[in-house]
């Protein structure tokens, strides 16, 4: 059953079905056009809403690291120095450890 879709989206130009036909599940018979078609919508328009659901808790994820970031610096005044020779120093550092 899983292999079906990858069958049907590899297949040669010169039979290769619409695009709602790769998001319809071949239990739907080809007799019922319009159960196809719907099943087909259906499935497409739940990508798009996982997607957007996706999208906007990315957003708001990012937001609120900002939110923090403003209130560490802008509200309790803390002043962060992020200087990327430390991070090598430390790496080289480590890496000395290691290798003995």
């Amino acid at each position: 059953m899983s292999l079906d879709f990858v069958r049907r989206l590899f297949q040669t130009e010169g039979d290769a079905p619409p695009l709602l036909q790769l998001f319809t599940p071949s239990g739907v018979g080809p007799d019922r056009p319009a159960i196809r078609l719907l099943v087909g919508g259906v499935t497409l328009a739940g990508l798009a809403v996982g997607a957007l659901v996706a999208m906007s808790s990315l957003l708001t994820l990012l937001g609120a690291l900002f939110g923090i970031y403003l209130l560490l610096t802008q509200v309790l005044g803390l002043r962060l120095d992020v200087d990327p020779r430390s991070f090598m120093e430390e790496a080289r550092r480590y890496a000395r450890q290691g290798s003995n």
